[in-house]
């Protein structure tokens, strides 16, 4: 387990290290930053690492995100985004494969832009709360016939923090996000089900 979040953590370093040239670039923030009133749509596909007990026999998954953005007039720098996201988690057994598990989520986050000069990179910092639906199914090879459709859920809230980098490639921003996601509902005798995705996508700002 951690070499697999040591592989990605350097991932993530890497994809800075590749971003930092763009602080070079200049032009300022205009365009980058959702200004007081606006709203925006992001989408993203990325990768899920499972933590802790809850990524016993589970391996590196799919993770997929889609949200609005509203920055509502009078909360300064501060503003807001309604998220789905989904993540995957294959299961192995041994030497074989034993099931799946994945994580539905509904998030409401708050989201702060760090002011830079003289650049059109963007780095913020996000955290908030959620609902999420956790869920395992076994395969057929080692379900036990006892257990109707050879699955188990939880549904409970959550929370999350993180930051991303952000830069405009118009008429849209690419950007890449990394955050700890924390359900506060788990499976069997599970309290949690934490789990760290790292996310590429795009925003694109309504005129």
């Amino acid at each position: 387990m951690r070499s697999r979040i040591t592989r990605a953590l350097a991932f993530a370093a890497s994809t800075a290290v590749l971003a930092s040239p763009a602080l070079a670039q200049g032009g300022g923030p205009s365009g980058v930053h959702l200004m007081s009133g606006q709203w925006a749509v992001d989408g993203s596909i990325g990768f899920a690492i499972p933590l802790g007990d809850y990524g016993t026999n589970l391996s590196t998954g799919l993770d997929l995100m889609g949200a609005i953005e509203y920055h509502p007039p009078g909360t300064g720098p501060f503003y807001f985004r309604g998220e789905v996201g989904y993540s995957h988690f294959g299961a192995n057994c041994g030497f074989a494969d034993c099931g799946s598990s994945s994580i539905l989520r509904f998030n409401v986050d708050g989201l702060y832009d760090f002011p830079l000069e003289n650049t059109k990179l963007n780095v913020y910092g996000l955290a908030g709360i959620g609902l999420y639906h956790v869920s395992a199914t076994a395969s057929s090879d080692v379900c036990d016939p006892a257990f109707a459709n050879c699955s188990i859920s939880s549904t409970g809230f959550g929370l999350n923090l993180g930051a991303g980098l952000r830069y405009p490639v118009n008429p849209i921003q690419l950007f890449f996000e990394l955050r700890y996601q924390l359900p506060l509902t788990g499976l069997g005798n599970l309290g949690s089900s934490p789990f760290f995705p790292f996310q590429f996508g795009a925003r694109y700002i309504i005129p």
